[in-house]
């Protein structure tokens, strides 16, 4: 019976990776300005967003890998939290969001507009 226990919670961490997901570096394509932005979600929850490899936001986030809802705090906001819907595709290396609540106008616009793929 042991065994069978010690088989299934070892299957269930391999089929989620055992870690987040969202974690890691991702960028964006080139902007028509040649801008590209990008944002690292590091484990702990810490996230680090930079436009052309430059700081601009930080803050904290936390992401609900069973139903993919990204919840954060930065410090571009106010302290607003924005709660999104993360999709990914092309083989979980590519995502989008899709705003489930955000009261910060300028984030709101900018995150459903962007698109982002991990960094390797």
């Amino acid at each position: 019976m042991t065994m069978k226990l010690l088989f299934s919670v070892f299957l269930l961490l391999f089929a989620t990776g055992g870690k987040d997901m969202l974690a890691g570096r991702w960028e964006s394509r080139p902007s028509a300005k040649g801008n590209i932005t990008g944002v690292v979600f590091k484990e702990g929850g810490i996230l680090e967003g930079y436009i052309n490899k430059k700081p601009f936001v930080s803050g904290t986030y936390n992401f609900n890998q069973n139903d993919s809802i990204l919840s954060f705090v930065d410090n571009g906001c106010n302290g607003v939290e924005g709660t999104y819907k993360v999709m990914f595709f092309s083989s979980a290396d590519s995502l989008r969001f899709r705003a489930i609540s955000d009261s910060c106008r300028e984030r709101l616009e900018g995150m459903e507009r962007l698109v982002m793929g991990r960094v390797k």
